[in-house]
This record gives structure tokens, C-alpha cells and sequence, in this order.
């Protein structure tokens, strides 16, 4: 258990199926984005109350999300690191199924996040996967470290939300930006952990500290990025389509649980 560096980035942060079909600057657009059936839908021709519905939806189930999440990453956390070495299968098997089904569905079958109730049943095993793992992560720091943790994401989330919908500057298009960041990051988590298991040593604090600084400063962007997607309105480039909810709220749910688990590696306190 000592070997698992808590922090990594456990799936990309930003899940969207296959765009389809020639965007325009009316349309919800970027590489690998939502499919062209729902994508070209024109914002101008989109209801207020339409959007913000869809907006409350969004939150709605962002909330039970985190809720439950926050209940069995609690228990796992709280658990003795000799509990947490027996029940280590479980992390992986929870990391496994995770990536199998996100990946398993964005790719192949992204009609089950659009039906009832196929896209419950798929945000709710993604959610009980990634409480598993974030527990599990949790577990190797202190109490007093995750809940400052907690506290500082949830200060950082609310203050974005805040600069998100009030700022008139639309970051909507710094998708293809974000997405290149993203990647960069998660090789460099991928070539510190190989780094460590060929030679044996454990990963340098210093570089540790920087890949979770650029990580929080990575994941607060793609709040307000999909903030901004989710909130929509004549000024925004770019937005999610009101069938996508199930996405738009999977996005900010990843966005929310990395940016996390970042600063719990930028923070926290080891147990010992």
C-alpha cells in the first residue's frame, strides 16, 4: 500500500463521446465532444427554461454524487492502514471498473448515458468506484488533512462557480488548451510511477508538490471550463446540449473529486 502514490489523476477529467458532423460557432464543439445529433443544436434557438432546468438537473445530480461519494470515502478513510493493506483488491478492482465503463461507454455505447435509467445505473457505478478510490487514496493521510482538503476544494469550487457565471470572458474555447495540459500531466504521473518501481526509491518530494501544484491549477481551470458549458447563454462559444446532462454533470463530478485529491497530495499530512 505504501507504493501507491495517492494524488494520481484516476480518469481524465473531462469525458465527452465522438464529435460528428462540421461544427459552427453556435454549436457545443471540441475534439472528441459530444456527437453531431446533439452537438449542432443551436443556442439561439434553445429556451431559457430550457437551459435552466438543465442546469438545475446538472447540480441536482452532481449533489447526490458527491454525497455518496463522501459517505464511503468517510468510511473507507477512516479504516486502520492494516484494514486498508487486506482490502487493497478493492482499490484496483474499483480503478478497473471505472476506467472500463467511463471509456466503455463514451466510446462505445454513449446512448446509455441518454435513457432512463441505463444512465443512473452508469453514474452510479462510476460513483461508487470513484468513493472507492478516493477512499482508499484518503486513507494514507491524515484526518486533519482531508478535511482541510475538503474545506479548501469546496471554497475553491464555490469561488470558480461564482467567477464562472459572473466574469463576461468566455473560456469555453480553451478546451483543445485544457485537454493538451490534462495529457501532459497524466504522463508525467505515468513516468514518475515507472520511474519509482525501475529504481526502487520513492518519487522525490519536490516533484511530488509540483505535479499536484500544476494538477490544482489544471483541474480549477476545467471548473470554470465546464461551468461555463454547463451554464451556457448567448456569450458562450460553446455549451453542453440539455440531453447531455448526465455528462456535463460526470465532467464537473471528475473535475471536483481530482482537483481533491491534489490538494490532499499538495497539503496533506501522511499517517503513520
Amino acid at each position: 500500500m505504501s507504493q501507491q502514490q495517492p494524488g494520481v489523476v484516476i480518469v481524465p477529467a473531462t469525458v465527452y463521446p465522438q464529435q460528428m458532423g462540421a461544427p459552427s460557432q453556435a454549436t457545443q464543439y471540441q475534439p472528441g465532444h459530444v456527437d453531431g445529433e446533439y452537438a449542432t443544436k443551436m443556442i439561439s434557438l434553445e429556451p431559457p427554461d430550457v437551459r435552466n432546468g438543465f442546469i438545475r438537473k446538472v447540480y441536482s445530480v452532481l449533489s447526490m454524487q458527491l454525497a455518496l461519494t463522501t459517505v464511503i470515502a468517510a468510511y473507507i478513510s477512516t479504516q486502520s492502514l492494516e484494514w486498508v493493506a487486506r482490502h487493497i483488491y478493492v482499490f484496483y478492482a474499483a480503478q478497473v471498473v471505472s476506467l472500463i465503463v467511463l471509456f466503455g461507454v463514451v466510446c462505445c455505447c454513449q446512448e446509455v448515458a441518454r435513457r432512463f435509467p441505463s444512465n443512473y445505473i452508469f453514474l452510479f457505478v462510476i460513483t461508487i468506484a470513484m468513493g472507492i478510490t478516493t477512499g482508499f487514496v484518503a486513507s494514507m493521510y491524515t484526518v486533519e488533512s482531508v478535511l482541510l482538503a475538503l474545506a479548501s476544494t469546496s471554497v475553491v469550487f464555490f469561488a470558480l462557480t461564482a467567477f464562472a457565471c459572473l466574469t463576461k470572458s468566455d473560456f469555453t474555447g480553451m478546451g483543445p488548451y485544457l485537454y493538451a495540459a490534462l495529457l501532459s500531466l497524466i504522463g508525467f504521473s505515468f513516468v514518475l510511477m515507472i520511474f519509482s518501481m525501475i529504481t526502487g526509491n520513492p518519487i522525490n518530494p519536490t516533484l511530488n508538490k509540483l505535479y499536484a501544484m500544476a494538477g490544482v491549477l489544471i483541474f480549477s481551470m476545467y471548473i470554470v471550463y465546464d461551468t461555463q458549458k454547463i451554464v451556457g447563454g448567448a456569450h458562450k462559444k460553446f455549451q453542453f446540449s440539455v440531453d447531455d446532462y448526465v455528462f456535463a454533470a460526470l465532467n464537473l463530478y471528475l473535475d471536483i473529486l481530482n482537483l481533491f485529491l491534489m490538494l490532499l497530495q499538495l497539503m496533506g499530512g501522511r499517517r503513520s
